[in-house]
């Protein structure tokens, strides 16, 4: 399988999660002092590293940079890139909520981060699917073939 359709979709899941974590940026710089403490140079605190900065590039260029391989990489290796993608972005987002929910403030743009997460997971599980299907179109001739399929009925 693997069509064109397919790639988009996965591009279209990964540019939303992109947009979530800028999202998660945006409103993290309008919470109260954040952006003065910005200004002051320091983040929750610490001063302000280059480190920081690639940090904050990375989450917005990941998703994208995942987002372009979707639409290029075809077949298995597309489900696999995907599914590397997928698995390291909703484990960060994991740990990005249960990190701030140890701290204890709420803060309003976790909950971005949690729908980047969630979106990242979504794209996993896909992923999976796409995985078992790329590996039972390969299956050699006379080998047992289960396929599960939903039909609507009115």
């Amino acid at each position: 399988m693997g069509s064109t359709l397919e790639r988009m979709r996965f591009a279209i899941l990964w540019v939303a999660a992109g947009v979530a974590l800028v999202g998660a940026m945006v409103v993290f710089f309008y919470e109260v002092g954040v952006l003065e403490e910005a200004v002051a140079g320091t983040m929750e605190g610490e001063p302000i590293t280059t480190g920081d900065s690639l940090f904050m590039a990375g989450m917005a260029v990941f998703p994208l940079a995942v987002a372009v391989a979707a639409v290029f990489v075809r077949g298995r290796a597309n489900a696999i890139t995907n599914l590397v993608g997928g698995v390291l972005l909703g484990a960060f987002g994991v740990f990005a909520v249960v990190s701030e929910g140890l701290v204890g403030d709420f803060h309003t743009h976790v909950i971005a981060g949690a729908a980047a997460g969630a979106i990242a997971w979504l794209i996993a599980g896909l992923s999976i699917v796409a995985l078992r299907r790329h590996s039972l179109d390969k299956a050699p001739p006379g080998s047992v073939r289960l396929e599960f399929t939903a039909t609507a009925r009115p």
